[in-house]
């Protein structure tokens, strides 16, 4: 018997796309100057959303989408966190936003 946490091609383990898009405006919001809480929000949101979509593509025989969600997740990663410098975190959430944009079926197909 499958469960929803062996199959990915499970409906049940598709992620709505409002979920997806409000990830996105968190990281292109992130580019703005933000108070410490937002940047805690936007940790939890887009380690989610990165680990969920690395679950539902290491099924699928992709390679390099699952390991891009993998290590993004690791980078947004709330409990361990990775602080990087402003002028380096910008580029990899713009990085973060377009790459879940263009591969948001994907992840709620």
């Amino acid at each position: 018997m499958k469960g929803i946490f062996t199959n990915p091609g499970n409906p049940a383990t598709f992620m709505p796309l409002q979920v997806i898009y409000i990830t996105v405006a968190l990281l292109f919001l992130a580019i703005l100057p933000m108070p410490a809480e937002f940047y805690a929000l936007l940790r939890i949101v887009a380690a989610g959303t990165f680990a969920w979509g690395a679950y539902r593509n290491f099924g699928k025989r992709l390679f390099l989408l699952p390991l891009a969600y993998t290590m993004l997740a690791i980078l947004f990663n709330p409990v361990m966190e990775i602080n990087l410098a402003k002028e380096i975190s910008i580029p990899i959430d713009l990085l973060a936003a377009v790459l879940l944009l263009s591969t948001k079926n994907h992840i709620a197909q």
